[in-house]
């Protein structure tokens, strides 16, 4: 995911990835934004990132943690997981009008 982000902005006319589901609906998911948020967090505009998807961030500062502390197991709390996916998923229909 690092390794991409940061090579996404070297690709001339790279126009992104489209959400299947925005595409054939126009309603957003959850994780509408995170390749801009990632790759833009990758190039230090935070600013860009969190108005893409503010889950780049954390998605880039986890994928740091694991590969520098490189931990035997990864717990991981469901119910944290479900939470931050409906808060992304409330972002995402706000940043588009729907709500």
């Amino acid at each position: 995911m690092l390794l991409l982000a940061f090579l996404r902005p070297l690709i001339p006319f790279e126009p992104g990835v489209l959400c299947p589901l925005r595409a054939m609906t126009g309603v957003p998911c959850p994780m509408c934004g995170m390749t801009t948020s990632v790759t833009a967090t990758t190039q230090f505009d935070l600013a860009g990132a969190f108005s893409a998807n503010p889950a780049g961030i954390v998605a880039v500062v986890a994928a740091l943690y694991l590969l520098v502390r490189r931990p035997r197991y990864v717990r991981v709390s469901l119910p944290a997981v479900l939470v931050a996916l409906v808060a992304m998923w409330i972002f995402e229909l706000n940043r588009y009008g729907i709500i």
